[in-house]
């Protein structure tokens, strides 16, 4: 599975956090969503919000998880910021985030990614994602999308 140094610290986000992680949002996942959607869904499930800080505390990572179908939980948003990549940050998240599955009894993890981005296919596939779909125009550009899954055990 895939390792680095994790310079960063994890913990719940907080409503503060909206203005930074729509940054990243808009920077990295090519989306803009309106903050009251970061709200509603982070009180859905919690512990499957997590934001991934710098020694400041300021986010610099971020993953939305929820769980929408019984046994199974869906990463709806997952980045990182382009100056703190490559430093073990997504591992740590994407770490935590199966383990607080685990700790659920979710069965299943499921995400969608742009087929243009070969960089995150290969960081799913490292933890044994597997492409089991493809959702034509899935993005609001109109681009493709992949639907991964993998089970949690």
């Amino acid at each position: 599975m895939p390792a680095g140094p994790a310079a960063s610290q994890l913990r719940r986000f907080h409503p503060h956090d909206i203005p930074v992680i729509a940054d990243i949002v808009r920077e990295s996942l090519h989306e803009n969503y309106d903050n009251s959607l970061y709200i509603s869904l982070g009180q859905q499930w919690p512990d499957g919000f997590l934001v991934a800080t710098d020694a400041l505390g300021r986010p610099v990572a971020f993953m939305l998880g929820v769980m929408q179908v019984d046994g199974e939980g869906r990463i709806l948003m997952f980045a990182v910021d382009r100056e703190h990549r490559g430093r073990g940050i997504g591992t740590q998240l994407m770490q935590a985030f199966l383990e607080r599955c685990r700790a659920r009894s979710l069965r299943r993890v499921t995400l969608e990614v742009r087929v243009s981005n070969a960089t995150a296919i290969r960081f799913y596939t490292d933890f044994r994602f597997s492409v089991i779909d493809l959702l034509r125009t899935y993005y609001s550009d109109g681009e493709d999308g992949y639907q991964m899954a993998r089970d949690v055990a």
